[in-house]
């Protein structure tokens, strides 16, 4: 059924659980419902346009508008309910699949899930009138319903050509989100042809140039092809496979064995890490986001590493030692050993912070890496999901030995970690090694400064550390000044000063300056690998991590990916390391580009801003922002006015809000950092974006945002000082009380902007009753004790206790 050489691929990415499956009629027939076979869609479509007495070539779509409400549930939510599933589905059961998508209305696949002994995954159903969601659990497999669903009738079926047009203009993500992993991820097709008219919809943006080059092939597997299926095969990139779904499977096992379960894919074997009650399902979920650190072989092959090319170093980089050492390197180790070896059953956080392109990734790498190589157990965070806290919690509270826990891009995690540490009880040492760029300190310590945490600085670069680095370019032939071979410490000096990310890059350039470089790269790159590149940089300098390939993709149609994808271009990208998502190669590069063209070619970063923000906008809902999804991390950074958004686009950044409103009006983050941007020039429509933030989502942050911006309204208007004052105490008391009875850890903006505005009151002579003056006391108070390292929210606090003292 297939060479060998195909088989060996699919083998590759099916027991890896990394196929999808995109399921019609034909996969149903073998199941049954009350005796009877299921019917296919011809059938079912004949005996519909029977009932209606219309024409028998009535497509499916039409003649299902004329059912009446009894109809329907006659002839087709009991025809297909409680089904009997056929052998079809029963084999599908015995592999691990990424994602199945579906056009039947019928539950013979779950029936099979629900009762097939030695299923690898269990079933969570999705109908598709639901949100996006993401599945982070391994274990489990989610089967996307996109015509409807019996189990769920009353929402209904979704046949005709004017419903199926309302839920693809935007009503619902699954038919985006459908038609971007069509294009680009590998996926099985069976039980329907290529050239139904839904079908087509789906591949438009199927072409052999958006397929990624990291997964095995897409099969279509169809018995009786035509010729038209074998020329849209060969047009969508689909391997064509004769034969029945059920005979494939069977041939598969027969071929291959038996896949492996999620828990061999997923959890690591190693005997004894955990005590008994940790059950294998909880491990399932734990290493779905985390991976147990081994020492590996060395780098075998001869071609130089994408690391030395900026590329975050592999565990087999680190064991050929390509990486140099560093004086933080040897402090940390030493810290984190005397913690692991004192037996206190308690947590120390250590975090590693410096400059962008400071080498901190590969320090927390390194150090890690030691670790694990010495025999200590070592997690390292993978997953780009947030992970599962009470599951986290008790995976630590049960092993026995002394624990390294690596979390890279703390601020990203530091929430997370701060309720995963809360009340943790582990029965040996926990280090918890993490790292991030020095600006977001600030935001670090402040969720985690009452914790066990220590903070580390990576040292600048002396011309003295280069001299080595010159000599790794020279022994893997990537050096490309000749003089810098007879006089290497005469080129280190040209890189004193440098973060070593930036001296990498020159050292591969001549050693010329870097925007010099940047420039060169950007004049020497096609119009399609400039505009991937800007969105990959953009997404990356949000959210570390990078942009899914199927995101990626959508955003900007890229024939030259591929290239891009294996550095055969002036400007490449690179996969992360699970092959998931995609960043620029070497990440300093992308940070400074965009930086060069907010300031010599806006209009392209606005297109870019533009363009993100449009292609995860299906991708984000209430849901995903409570899950804490990369897109909806990612997302929640895009839009943020004075780190992002005005910095790289300033006058530019109004026209940014304008061009996605459509797309994200209905996100209350959206209007209260329009808000922000709005207030310098029109105070009283920033205000009124504020409080319809607020309308949408009565939470603390757009609560705090219309406070402040009312606070600000009150300064400027005098005569009704005191009402506007009012307004602002009443929000910020709200916000804080919030907090507090969500059991959050306080935030310091509310206090700053409460503080501020009763100085402001205090100062033209207005009064606070008993009761606010009591309130104000007590936060106070609270403010001096949780913030503790905010000199001036501390300044402020004692100020007005001060001036209140003296009333």
């Amino acid at each position: 059924m297939l060479n060998k050489e195909h088989l060996t691929a699919v083998k590759a990415s099916l027991f890896a659980g990394q196929y999808n499956l995109l399921l019609g009629s034909g996969i149903a027939m073998d199941a049954t419902s009350d005796g009877a076979n299921l019917m296919s869609a011809s059938a079912l479509t004949e005996k519909l346009c029977e009932l209606k007495s219309v024409g028998k070539t009535t497509p499916l779509s039409r003649v299902s508008l004329l059912l009446s409400p009894e109809e329907t549930e006659r002839h087709l939510t009991k025809p297909f309910s409680k089904c009997k599933p056929g052998e079809t589905a029963k084999r599908i059961t015995r592999f691990a699949w990424k994602s199945i998508y579906t056009f039947n209305i019928d539950d013979s696949l779950e029936a099979a899930y629900e009762t097939t002994i030695g299923r690898k995954q269990v079933v969570e159903s999705i109908n598709f009138d639901q949100n996006y969601k993401i599945v982070s659990n391994r274990g489990q497999v989610p089967i996307i319903h996109l015509h409807g669903y019996v189990r769920e009738a009353e929402k209904g079926y979704v046949f005709s050509i004017s419903e199926y047009a309302r839920v693809m203009r935007g009503l619902n993500p699954w038919t985006h989100v459908l038609s971007e992993l069509l294009a680009s991820e590998p996926f099985i097709v069976a039980g329907t042809s290529l050239n139904e008219s839904d079908l087509e919809y789906y591949l438009s943006s199927r072409n052999e140039s958006s397929l990624r080059s990291n997964r095995g092939p897409s099969l279509l597997i169809e018995p009786y092809p035509d010729q038209i299926t074998e020329q849209l095969c060969k047009r969508h990139g689909f391997l064509l496979v004769k034969a029945t779904f059920a005979e494939f499977l069977s041939w598969l096992l027969q071929e291959l064995g038996s896949p492996p379960s999620i828990r061999e894919i997923t959890v690591p074997s190693i005997e004894g890490l955990f005590t008994k009650g940790y059950s294998q399902e909880r491990q399932v979920e734990f290493f779905s986001s985390f991976e147990l650190v081994k020492p590996v072989g060395e780098n075998s092959r001869g071609e130089p590493s994408p690391f030395m090319f900026g590329k975050a170093p592999r565990w087999s980089d680190l064991e050929s030692r390509l990486d140099l050492p560093t004086q933080c390197e040897g402090e940390l180790k030493k810290v984190a050993e005397d913690h692991l070896e004192s037996g206190q059953r308690t947590l120390k956080i250590l975090c590693l912070v410096g400059e962008s392109g400071a080498g901190k990734t590969s320090i927390i790498r390194r150090v890690s890496y030691d670790f694990a190589k010495n025999g200590r157990v070592v997690l390292f965070l993978t997953g780009k999901v947030a992970w599962d806290i009470e599951n986290t919690r008790a995976a630590l509270s049960s092993i026995a030995q002394p624990v390294v826990l690596v979390v890279d891009n703390a601020a990203d995690q530091a929430t997370s970690i701060m309720t995963m540490t809360k009340g943790l009880i582990t029965l040996a040492p926990v280090v918890i090694l993490c790292g991030d760029r020095d600006y977001r300190e600030d935001h670090i310590d402040r969720i985690l400064g009452d914790l066990h945490i220590s903070y580390f600085r990576v040292p600048e670069w002396e011309a003295a550390n280069y001299v080595p680095l010159i000599e790794r370019y020279r022994k893997s032939g990537l050096l490309a000044q000749h003089d810098a071979i007879q006089r290497p410490n005469q080129y280190a000096e040209m890189l004193a000063g440098d973060p070593v990310a930036i001296a990498c890059c020159r050292i591969l350039n001549s050693f010329r300056p870097l925007e010099s470089i940047i420039r060169s790269l950007w004049d020497d790159s096609s119009p399609e690998a400039r505009v991937s590149y800007v969105i990959a940089s953009l997404a990356e300098f949000c959210y570390s991590g990078g942009i899914s390939y199927p995101i990626l993709q959508r955003a900007q149609a890229n024939g030259g990916l591929y290239d891009q994808l294996n550095y055969a271009v002036p400007l490449p990208l690179t996969y992360t390391e699970d092959g998931e998502y995609v960043l620029p190669l070497h990440a300093i590069v992308g940070e400074k580009l965009l930086a060069y063209l907010a300031r010599h070619d806006r209009k392209f970063v606005l297109s870019a801003f533009v363009k993100l923000a449009t292609a995860i906008a299906p991708y984000v809902n209430r849901e995903t922002i409570i899950a804490r999804t990369p897109e909806a991390r990612l997302a929640q950074r895009l839009f943020v006015v004075d780190q992002v958004v005005r910095p790289l686009l300033a006058d530019d950044s109004k026209e940014f809000f304008q061009q996605t409103q459509s797309a994200w009006q209905w996100n209350s983050r959206y209007w209260e950092q329009r808000a922000l941007l709005t207030q310098m020039e029109d105070l009283d429509t920033a205000i009124q974006y504020a409080r319809h933030a607020v309308a949408i989502e009565d939470h603390p942050l757009p609560l705090t945002t219309l406070a402040s911006l009312v606070a600000r309204k009150m300064e400027a208007t005098r005569e009704s000082a005191y009402a506007f004052f009012e307004e602002s105490f009443a929000l910020i008391r709200k916000a804080v009380e919030m907090e507090a009875s969500r059991g959050w850890r306080p935030t310091p903006h509310p206090y700053a902007v409460l503080f501020r505005a009763i100085e402001f009151l205090l100062n033209i002579g207005g009064r606070l009753s008993s009761n606010e003056e009591s309130w104000v006391r007590t936060q106070a108070e609270l403010c001096i004790k949780h913030f503790a390292r905010e000199l001036s929210l501390k300044e402020a606090a004692y100020r007005v206790v001060g001036k209140l003292d003296r009333r």
